[in-house]
């Protein structure tokens, strides 16, 4: 059973995000020069976890497979929440 009197603490991993970084990075600019909006085909990754939406292109479908849409998740509001 869940004790709700305590908080504990999560911590991330800084070499993860690094990694998350730099595959995002790799794949967003792959979903540009294919002309589509890379937060409408990262968001359609995300909640489908199917990667028909990342072209092929360079390896991009690849390496995001490569990652669980969970840390992609986590990176991202990292970073929402680290600019609040």
């Amino acid at each position: 059973m869940a004790n709700f009197d305590k908080t504990d603490i999560f911590k991330t991993d800084e070499y993860k995000q690094e990694y998350v970084k730099m595959v995002l990075t790799d794949v967003i600019n792959v979903i540009k020069e294919k002309n589509y909006d890379p937060i409408n085909q990262i968001m359609g990754y995300i909640k489908t976890n199917n990667p028909i939406y990342i072209p092929r292109d360079n390896g991009a479908r690849e390496k995001i497979s490569k990652i669980n849409t969970n840390e992609i998740l986590e990176y991202l509001l990292y970073f929402f929440i680290k600019e609040i």
